[in-house]
């Protein structure tokens, strides 16, 4: 065979399991030192960019939590600006059972106007058709403050009705609308309503508020 024919040799390629070595054997010297340092160079860039990407993520987890209180402070101030005690006036009572009366009677025109004005405005649902007082907290007894000659508050339960659900062979009346909470004085005669916030949901019970009810109001 002449020269120039070794010379064109074709050398075929390895197997899988040869062919690093075979790309090692190819590469010139410079080659392979560069292909030597790629893990220290990959491990020096991990470690010169590792606390970017900390700082990076740190400063996206702050961004969301004050971007989070901030909406729940502005929730905080909606909620208690919807709370904000409405106030009202009616004779002293002080024990005068029949004026006692009357003040606890004067709580559901009150609420209805108030509850009213909140339709009109937009800020709540419709139309207000009726509303309901009872002592709160509720008794099996059913007492009433404004029957006890010995107390000189009393508090209140409202509901200000939107809807009405019929009753059934095996199913009371049931009232659907927007709580309200309410105080009186019976000595001077003052008294003091709050719409309640929101709505009461799954897990609700037993929680506390993210607003209370204020204690004009009753708490």
């Amino acid at each position: 065979m002449s020269p120039q024919a070794s010379s064109d040799r074709y050398e075929p390629l390895p197997g899988v399991a040869g062919l690093p070595r075979w790309i090692w054997n190819k590469l010139p010297p410079a080659g392979r030192i560069a292909l030597a340092l790629l893990p220290v160079v990959a491990i020096a860039l991990a470690l010169l960019l590792a606390p970017g990407i900390d700082e990076g993520k740190d400063e996206r987890a702050q961004a969301e939590r004050d971007r989070l209180a901030q909406l729940r402070a502005e929730r905080i101030e909606r909620l208690r600006t919807e709370q904000r005690p409405r106030t009202g006036r009616g004779a002293p009572a002080g024990e005068n059972l029949a004026r006692r009366a009357a003040l606890a009677d004067a709580l559901p025109a009150a609420i209805a106007a108030d509850a009213r004005r909140r339709v009109a405005a937009g800020s709540l649902d419709g139309p207000i058709r009726s509303v309901r007082c009872e002592p709160y907290p509720r008794s099996a007894a059913g007492h009433s403050a404004h029957r006890d000659p010995s107390m000189s508050t009393g508090r209140y339960s409202c509901l200000a009705v939107t809807q009405t659900v019929q009753a059934g062979e095996r199913n009371e009346a049931a009232f659907i609308g927007h709580p309200y909470r309410a105080m009186v004085d019976f000595d001077t005669g003052r008294y003091a309503f709050c719409k309640v916030s929101g709505r009461p949901g799954e897990g609700s019970i037993g929680q506390q508020a993210v607003v209370p009810v204020p204690a004009a109001c009753g708490g």
